[in-house]
């Protein structure tokens, strides 16, 4: 059986995602029996500059580490990344027949944050959502790494996170097996959405024309003057 091909993508401003999921992805591959591989490790913009459809025929899952930025938006190597979540997510054809252009593929997401800010974890769920819309299946639950939690209960969360991702890849879980959870969980789907810093503004109602009472009304007005007039 062949090994499925990851990819893990990352988000980060102080290092932190990025130093915690490169850790983690050797740590897969230094395991024994391990049959499937982690073939590149990259920022958020060059996976953005790959693009969406590409990714899906090149990778058979996708895991992301990343942070939240300023007001819950995403760290600036992931910012082209969260982009193309987003277009994804509402992609359609010429003939209006929606598309989902990482279908196929499996996810997970492993976000940090800190929890005194009321944008906690914005862009880790932001992507867990957006990545579902553009046709992934959750294969792990996400965790959220808080920074006032510590050290020890850090490490046991990604730990635990680590082994869930590797248990369903090693385990070949088909695509077509439910996903193991809404991606609302945890955090109850709380979020601050960005889509209209990445998404064309929807078009203005066209305006509406007077009704054809009103033009009646307005004619009978004008006869009736001329009327007067000319009587």
């Amino acid at each position: 059986m062949p090994m499925d091909d990851v990819l893990v993508v990352y988000g980060s401003e102080s290092n932190t995602a990025k130093t915690n999921i490169e850790r983690i992805a050797k740590e897969w591959m230094a395991r024994d029996g391990v049959n499937w591989k982690v073939c590149d490790v990259m920022e958020g913009n060059d996976a953005a500059a790959l693009g969406l459809v590409h990714i899906a025929s090149t990778y058979d899952a996708i895991v992301v580490a990343t942070s939240s930025f300023r007001q819950g938006d995403a760290p600036a190597n992931y910012d082209d990344f969260l982009e193309a979540l987003y277009k994804g997510s509402v992609a359609m054809d010429p003939s209006g027949v929606r598309q989902v252009p990482l279908a196929g593929m499996q996810s997970a997401v492993l976000g940090f944050g800190d929890s005194r800010f009321d944008t906690y974890m914005n862009c880790p769920r932001l992507t867990d959502m957006l990545l579902e819309k553009c046709g992934t299946r959750r294969m792990a639950q996400r965790r959220e790494i808080d920074v006032k939690l510590s050290k020890e209960d850090k490490a046991t969360m990604m730990a635990d996170w680590a082994e869930d991702v590797h248990g369903a890849l090693q385990a070949k879980t088909k695509y077509s097996v439910p996903k193991v959870c809404e991606w609302t969980v945890p955090g109850n789907g709380q979020t601050f959405d960005k889509s209209l810093e990445y998404l064309p503004p929807p078009p203005p109602p066209e305006a509406a024309g007077p009704s054809p009472v009103v033009v009646v009304a307005a004619l009978g007005a004008v006869l009736g003057v001329g009327y007067y007039c000319f009587a």
